[in-house]
């Protein structure tokens, strides 16, 4: 697995969600200037230069707090600078839809990034997103209608799974439907995970956050991990609180996210 530390974070949780004898990546990048919620072009380019000096890019990969959740995006590029990417959809669980252009114009963000992925990233097919407030996701809908039929917003499992079925469905010569309900063909899938999903009762982030449990995002990810397993390119976590945030050493802070990261790193390690 791989630990992007942009604000030391990590060292406050110890590292302790990491499974023993597990082997893992530290990269730091609190040298890199241009890098908090913004990636300016600088830090876009001094990050993608560190990225592709490692050997290789572990299947599991953490980045510090949702500012930098526009590491999935960098580490997508990556991804396929080292190996051209097959066709794959994303499923992201957010309570932000990271898909609001910055007042800078297009230029890549915590909050721009799933649009920025849909413009440059040729293999990205469809984008599903669970657990994002309604009222966030009725501003992206009005403002990028460009996109509905790529894009679709879920609040459980069921509903992703219908969603998947209909968008991925293929009708044979004789009129019936190839794919049936909960199966999945050869296309990939990138899941990406920030952590604002999860309840504010259970677990402190650095932003406003969702409603759904630990225990209903372990189902989901489980319920992904068997239905793709073999065909998942990639599972990234951000959602950490900040160093200096008040609820670091709560129960809510950094033994709740040590707890949500181990069960993260324990469903994806086999594959």
């Amino acid at each position: 697995m791989l630990i992007i530390d942009f604000t030391g974070i990590y060292e406050n949780e110890g590292f302790t969600f990491h499974a023993e004898g597990s082997p893992r990546s530290l990269l730091r990048l609190n040298d890199v200037t241009g890098t908090n919620c913004i990636c300016d072009d600088f830090a876009w380019a001094k990050i993608k230069e560190r990225l592709l000096e490692l050997e290789k890019l572990p299947y599991i990969r953490f980045f510090d707090s949702g500012n930098y959740h526009y590491m999935s995006k960098v580490l997508m590029d990556v991804m396929n600078d080292k190996e051209k990417l097959p066709e794959f959809d994303l499923v992201m669980f957010d309570h932000h839809p990271d898909m609001k252009w910055t007042s800078y114009g297009e230029i890549l963000s915590c909050g721009s990034w799933v649009l920025n992925a849909l413009k440059d990233i040729e293999g990205l097919r469809n984008v599903y997103i669970i657990g994002t407030d309604e009222k966030l996701t009725k501003e992206v809908q009005e403002e990028h209608p460009e996109y509905e039929k790529r894009v679709t917003f879920v609040h459980g499992m069921d509903a992703f799974w219908d969603a998947w079925t209909a968008d991925n469905s293929e009708v044979s010569d004789d009129g019936t439907e190839g794919s049936a309900a909960g199966t999945a063909p050869d296309r990939r899938v990138y899941i990406s995970v920030d952590k604002d999903v999860i309840s504010r009762d259970e677990l402190a982030t650095n932003w406003d956050q969702g409603e759904m449990t630990i225990e209903e995002l372990k189902k989901a990810l489980d319920d992904l991990n068997s239905r793709f397993r073999g065909r998942i390119l990639a599972v990234d976590v951000c959602g950490e609180c900040t160093p200096d945030s008040e609820d670091l050493f709560t129960e809510q802070g950094v033994a709740s996210s040590n707890r949500v990261n181990q069960m993260i790193c324990d469903i994806f390690s086999e594959n």
